[in-house]
């Protein structure tokens, strides 16, 4: 049954739901790149399941649901552009300069590398390295910024492709939402046919042009992007069928196993993004209906919101500790375990005061002209 079309209220739900979605960032970080158990299963784990790669895509279609739902765009494109641009750079531009601090002082450290050259450590700081095909550039300085870069070209064009998306007839959303799927779905073939190179040392068998194109290439994770965008629209025009999470999750693990016998492009694709965004409205619409739950109480919504700020201190936390440690040492279960959870306590606690003490007085005082401050009532505030 389609529901009634929704009217604007705030989704703490979805602040919330940013916080599983963090942790298992970090968790696959921990045992994929920084590797301090001694058990290549263990290690592995952050690999073979892939709910490091669904939960960034799962950041991406929360972009594109919440900025489409608040509709911060709507009356200028500036104004938007201006409260993205507070959100993202002071945080970045400092992690940016603590993490080149820190190379410059320690040295060499395992997962940050080494101190880069001006050109690529330029380029990070200026958001662009995701567009250059080129490890040295893409990985340099706070490496995981990548994915940032990304959102910085769905909010360059949002203005311009939302107006024509609002007019999209409601009963034809879910034919744009399964075209989208469709797109997602074929990126990884045309890249495995039709592009080739010997295998990436950091993720193979998949080359790095064919890791490039198909993982951080801004323009191929768009979709996944649109994908929240038409979602949003889908929940506003009443045209969500209330499915439910068991569904989603029993589709998302079965297109997951599907990867294994697909070629290896798909797993490192936003492939699962289609049926997992569809917890996005799910969680909106628990809102909307007074039911939030467990995502939607104050301290997820507290520690959801600082999610940016932990995402850019935890890469290089994780490659501080690892030097600590030794940079080949391994552990058995106890000790990776305690490491493990110790590095993603200050990383939390890191996190929240870079967020209250440094993002949100600066969001509070350069994000709106002084003329226009005043909050828009009845909007989610953006991601």
């Amino acid at each position: 049954m389609t529901a009634a079309p929704a009217t604007a209220t705030r989704l703490p739900s979805l602040t919330g739901y940013r916080v599983p979605l963090s942790v298992a960032v970090f968790l696959a970080h921990s045992l994929s790149s920084a590797k301090f158990f001694e058990s290549d299963f263990v290690n592995g784990l952050g690999l073979i399941a892939p709910y490091g790669i669904v939960s960034l895509s799962s950041f991406f279609v929360l972009s594109g649901f919440v900025l489409t739902w608040a509709e911060p765009w709507r009356d200028k494109a500036k104004p938007f552009w201006r409260r993205r641009l507070v959100k993202i750079f002071p945080n970045h531009v400092l992690t940016w300069a603590l993490t080149l601090t820190l190379l410059g002082v320690v040295g060499s450290m395992p997962m940050l590398g080494a101190m880069p050259e001006p050109g690529p450590a330029l380029a990070n700081l200026a958001l662009i390295q995701s567009w250059i095909p080129n490890p040295g550039y893409l990985l340099s300085v706070d490496g995981i910024n990548w994915s940032v870069s990304c959102e910085l070209l769905f909010y360059l064009i949002l203005p311009f492709l939302a107006r024509p998306l609002l007019r999209i007839p409601a009963e034809r959303l879910w034919f744009w939402f399964i075209g989208l799927g469709v797109a997602i779905a074929a990126l990884p073939a045309v890249i495995t046919y039709g592009v080739g190179g010997q295998p990436w040392a950091l993720w193979p068998p998949l080359s790095f042009v064919q890791t490039w194109l198909v993982y951080f290439f801004p323009v191929a994770r768009l979709p996944e992007f649109l994908l929240g965008v038409v979602l949003a629209r889908i929940v506003q025009t009443g045209r969500w069928p209330r499915i439910r999470a068991r569904w989603v999750a029993l589709a998302t693990v079965l297109l997951w196993l599907l990867t294994f016998v697909l070629p290896p492009a798909y797993s490192r694709s936003g492939l699962l993004s289609v049926p997992i965004s569809l917890f996005v409205p799910i969680l909106a619409m628990r809102d909307i209906e007074g039911r939030s739950g467990v995502f939607g109480r104050r301290s997820m919504v507290v520690l959801g919101n600082a999610t940016y700020a932990t995402y850019l201190v935890h890469w290089p936390l994780l490659g501080l500790t690892r030097h600590l440690v030794g940079a080949d040492r391994t552990f058995g279960l106890g000790s990776g375990l305690l490491i493990v959870c110790t590095a993603f306590v200050v990383t939390q606690v890191l996190g929240f005061l870079l967020y209250q003490y440094f993002e949100l007085p600066l969001m509070r005082r350069y994000a709106t002209p002084r003329r226009g401050r005043s909050t828009r009532r009845g909007h989610p505030a953006p991601p």
